[in-house]
């Protein structure tokens, strides 16, 4: 590909669906563009997990005429009026007032081959990671060393940056086998005890679900945790094609969780 320094946005889409296509969104998902479109001339991305309003306004506050996220800006429920003292209402007028085009990759980005899925496995040490299922949601495989339930843990915490994670009992025996599922996993429990896992790395995981059974163990490092990965994937997608682009990762994006 040829490079820009002033680029129109449908570019970076195309750049981003040639690895992750939107045709592989699910039904309820909303990635694409949802401010602004792709004949909009962009020159400079702000990348992040998630489309808040704190994120747009570090946007504009850096220059930056595009946001490119993870998370959606409008998602799950459509958006029927744009109100007062209403968060994503207030971040659509932002947008919107600020001149922000927005593009957001969402489950494409988890159903990718070396997706965000892919990631999570590599960083716990599965070398050839598997599909947890057959529409490209998870993976799984053998981790490169055998570690001991509170070893694993700790590689967690250290791989994702977790300052705290959940998990069930922890297992007797060693860890040799672990899946993965980005984002809010937990329906992927029986995924992963069907492919012989022992563990299941994945996010917002609630209280019924860490009864697990024996042999095997939940490990619940967070939605936002579990996701960071997908800020640098598609930093990377945007510089490989076009390395005279500008881009910045956000630094106000943080998990909306706190610990005490």
């Amino acid at each position: 590909m040829n490079n820009y320094s002033k680029i129109k946005a449908s570019l970076l889409a195309n750049a981003i669906e040639e690895f992750a296509p939107l045709a592989t969104q699910v039904e309820w998902d909303n990635s694409g563009f949802t401010i602004g479109g792709g004949d909009r001339m962009v020159s400079k991305g702000l990348i992040a997990l998630n489309c808040t309003l704190d994120v747009l306004k570090e946007a504009v506050d850096n220059g930056c005429d595009m946001v490119i996220t993870h998370h959606p800006l409008i998602v799950h429920s459509p958006l029927m009026g744009i109100l007062d003292n209403d968060l994503r209402s207030e971040a659509v007028a932002f947008a919107i007032k600020n001149g922000l085009t927005i593009y957001s990759s969402h489950t494409p980005l988890d159903k990718a081959k070396g997706g965000i899925n892919t990631i999570m496995a590599k960083k716990l040490g599965i070398n050839s990671p598997k599909e947890l299922v057959k529409d490209g949601f998870g993976a799984y495989g053998k981790i490169s060393k055998e570690l001991s339930s509170k070893e694993f843990i700790l590689k967690v915490k250290k791989s994702f940056n977790a300052p705290n994670i959940r998990t069930s009992a922890p297992l007797k025996e060693k860890v040799k086998i672990v899946a993965v599922s980005s984002g809010g996993g937990q329906s992927s429990i029986k995924d992963a005890l069907r492919v012989g896992a022992q563990v299941l790395v994945t996010g917002d995981v609630t209280h019924h679900n860490f009864y697990a059974p024996e042999g095997f163990m939940v490990v619940d490092v967070g939605h936002h945790f579990s996701e960071w990965p997908a800020v640098e994937l598609l930093n990377s997608i945007v510089k490989k094609n076009f390395p005279k682009f500008a881009t910045q990762l956000s630094e106000v994006d943080k998990s909306p969780i706190y610990y005490f």
